[in-house]
C-alpha cells in the first residue's frame, strides 16, 4: 500500500484496520469502526429520515431495520477495501456511511411503503416544474422545499411558531388556514401554496410528505411478519414483534427472546448452525440477520454461536437464507443430515422451553 495515496486518498480512521495482519487485530479494528463510526452516524441519518416520514412516534422498527441492513454492508465494503485499499478508497469513512445509510433508507421506505414514496414523487415533480415553486439542497445536501424566492436559503431553517405547530399537528394547521377545504381531494399545487403561505419558511422534504400522507389519509398498511419453517409451513418461535405494544408485553417478550436466544446458543454447534443459517419468513426472506434488532444479540454474537468470523458472516449474510444444499457444503454433510439437524434442533428447543416453562409456573394449591 503507498502510503502517500494512503494518506491522500483513504481515511485516516481506516488504517488500523487495512494494515491489521492478524485476523483477531483486524476483527478487532473491525468492531471498532462499527460502534464508535459508522452506527452512530448511520442511527443519526437513518433515524431522521425515518422520523420525519413516518412521523415522531413511528418508525422505530423501521429505522432498526435498514441500520442493521447499513453495518451488514459496510463491513461487507470495508472487508472489499481491505483486501484491495486501493480500489475505490474511501476518503470520508463518516461521510460514507451517511450516503450508505440514506440510500439505504430510501430503498426500504420505497419497497414497504409504495403510497407515501408515490407522494413524495409527486411533490418532487410539482416543485421542479411548478412556476413559483422549487426544491434545493441545503449545505448539508438535505432537501428544502419552498416558494422560489427562497432558494438562497441554504440552512435548514429554525422552526418558527407556525412551522412548529404544523410539524407537530398539521391538522391544526389545516383548521386554521383552510377550515372548509375537503384536504383528501385538494389538489397537492393548493396545498404546497397553502402551507408554504402559512409558515413563511422552507420545510424539509422528508417533513413535508409526513405533513401532506397526514393531512390526506394517505398511509401503507404493513402486515406483521409470520416466521415459518420453509418445509412444513408451520410458524417457528422467531416473530419480530410489535414495538408499539405496552411496556409490560414487550419486557415479556424480550425476556422470551432472551430466553430462546440464549437455549439456542445451548445448541450442538451443527444445528445452531442448520437452524439459524436457514430461519426465513413467509416471503422467504432471511430472519437470522434481524435478531440484532430485537436487541437480545449483536450482529458479532451470532458470528461467534457460528464459529464464524463476522466477515465471513457478512459475506453469507448477502445469500441468507442458505438451502440446504449450501448448508451441506458448508458442514461437509450431505442434504438429509442438513434436515435431521434443524429437525432436531427445533425439537429440543421446543423441549426446554416447555421445561423451562412448567419450572417458573407457580404450583396451584
Amino acid at each position: 500500500m503507498d502510503e502517500q495515496l494512503t494518506r491522500q486518498e483513504i481515511d485516516q480512521i481506516l488504517l488500523p484496520f487495512l494494515r491489521a495482519t492478524d485476523s483477531a487485530e483486524a476483527e478487532h479494528f473491525l468492531a471498532q469502526l462499527v460502534s464508535e463510526y459508522a452506527e452512530p452516524v448511520a442511527k443519526s441519518a437513518i433515524g431522521y429520515k425515518m422520523r420525519s416520514f413516518m412521523g415522531h412516534s413511528r418508525g422505530v422498527q423501521d429505522a432498526e431495520d435498514v441500520c442493521s441492513e447499513v453495518i451488514v454492508r459496510l463491513i461487507g465494503r470495508l472487508q472489499e477495501l481491505k483486501n484491495d485499499p486501493g480500489a475505490r478508497p474511501i476518503a470520508s469513512f463518516q461521510g460514507y456511511v451517511k450516503v450508505v445509510a440514506v440510500n439505504a433508507c430510501s430503498e426500504y421506505l420505497r419497497k414497504k411503503y409504495p403510497r407515501r414514496s408515490g407522494l413524495q414523487d409527486k411533490l418532487r415533480y410539482l416543485l421542479t416544474h411548478r412556476p413559483g415553486l422549487a426544491i434545493w439542497k441545503s449545505k448539508d445536501q438535505d432537501w428544502l422545499c419552498g416558494f422560489t424566492r427562497w432558494r438562497d436559503q441554504t440552512k435548514i431553517p429554525s422552526r418558527n411558531a407556525r412551522l412548529e405547530k404544523l410539524l407537530d399537528n398539521p391538522k391544526a394547521f389545516a383548521q386554521a388556514a383552510l377550515p372548509y377545504c375537503d384536504l383528501h381531494k385538494a389538489p397537492l399545487t393548493d396545498l404546497l401554496d397553502a402551507l408554504f403561505t402559512w409558515t413563511e419558511s422552507p420545510i424539509g422534504l422528508d417533513d413535508l410528505v409526513s405533513v401532506i400522507a397526514e393531512l390526506q389519509g394517505i398511509n401503507d398498511h404493513v402486515a406483521q411478519p409470520v416466521i415459518r419453517d420453509s418445509r412444513t409451513s408451520q410458524p417457528v418461535e422467531l416473530e419480530i414483534k410489535d414495538p408499539r405494544v405496552g411496556a409490560d408485553v414487550e419486557l415479556s417478550q424480550r425476556l422470551e427472546l432472551q430466553r430462546l436466544w440464549a437455549e439456542i446458543c445451548l445448541l450442538p454447534p451443527r444445528q445452531r448452525f442448520a437452524l439459524l443459517m436457514n430461519l426465513r419468513d413467509e416471503q422467504g426472506q432471511d430472519v437470522t440477520g434481524l435478531l440484532p434488532l430485537t436487541g437480545v444479540c449483536a450482529f458479532s454474537e451470532i458470528a461467534e454461536a457460528l464459529s464464524l468470523t463476522v466477515e465471513r458472516l457478512a459475506e453469507l449474510a448477502k445469500d441468507l437464507p442458505l438451502d440446504d444444499a449450501a448448508i451441506a457444503k458448508h458442514l461437509g454433510l450431505t442434504r438429509q443430515q442438513v434436515i435431521n439437524l434443524r429437525k432436531s434442533a427445533r425439537e429440543r428447543l421446543a423441549r426446554r422451553l416447555r421445561n423451562f416453562d412448567k419450572s417458573t409456573t407457580p404450583s396451584k394449591r
